[in-house]
């Protein structure tokens, strides 16, 4: 699934700044702030239904955008830290990052598995690399989930999954190597059966999250 993205955008009808969220070129809806509470409000796609979204990704998108429109959250150079992060999605384009291009060129030929939607699974010394490798692009694994492959079937492992999400006010040179750690700790932890495979979403410094 296309991950959402949010463009920031000042409104002669609003003292704060409010968020267009945009799932590649449709526009899903807006954040704003009114009187003391955030609200997003979801529109219907260009045949009239209604979208389907990511939950993860949905909230991911959801807690920046709260960050970008409620008063007072932060300082300003907190608030422009934030700023930079989604700045790039700012053109209404679809983020093609070199970083994403590399890993792509590098991994997308050593998926066991990989299904309808172009999600990739991975073996153990793959996902091994992928970790090392988001840590030198400056790419943070943000979700891990851990599937057993044989026989050509998929069976999903719920016990092995990995979500991590900052506060808000991370840093990204914080944020990043910590999570990457998290990742590879965690997998060090996961069984080791050649039958494993790991999916991944990663996250650009921008906030734009990728399915792998």
């Amino acid at each position: 699934m296309i991950p959402l993205r949010l463009v920031e955008k000042d409104h002669e009808d609003f003292e704060e700044p409010i968020v267009e969220l945009w799932r590649d070129a449709e526009f899903v809806g807006y954040v704003f702030w009114d009187d003391d509470t955030p609200i997003v409000q979801v529109f219907l796609d260009a045949e009239g239904d209604p979208f389907d979204l990511d939950l993860r990704d949905f909230q991911r998108i959801l807690e920046m955008s709260d960050q970008i429109v409620s008063p007072d959250m932060f300082s300003e150079d907190e608030l422009e830290d934030l700023r930079s992060r989604v700045q790039a999605a700012g053109s209404g384009e679809t983020q093609a990052d070199d970083a994403v291009e590399s890993l792509s060129d590098e991994f997308d030929d050593e998926a066991r598995y990989r299904n309808e939607e172009g999600e990739g699974f991975y073996p153990r010394p793959t996902a091994e690399a992928i970790i090392e490798r988001c840590n030198e692009l400056d790419v943070a694994v943000v979700e891990m989930e851990g599937f057993d492959y044989e026989n050509r079937n998929l069976s999903a492992r719920p016990n092995l999954n990995l979500l991590v999400r900052g506060t808000p006010g991370d840093q990204w040179n914080v944020f990043r190597p910590e999570a990457n750690l998290r990742a590879a700790q965690t997998l060090h932890d996961w069984p080791k059966r050649d039958s494993l495979v790991v999916a991944f979403v990663v996250q650009l410094p921008n906030g734009e999250s990728i399915v792998l």
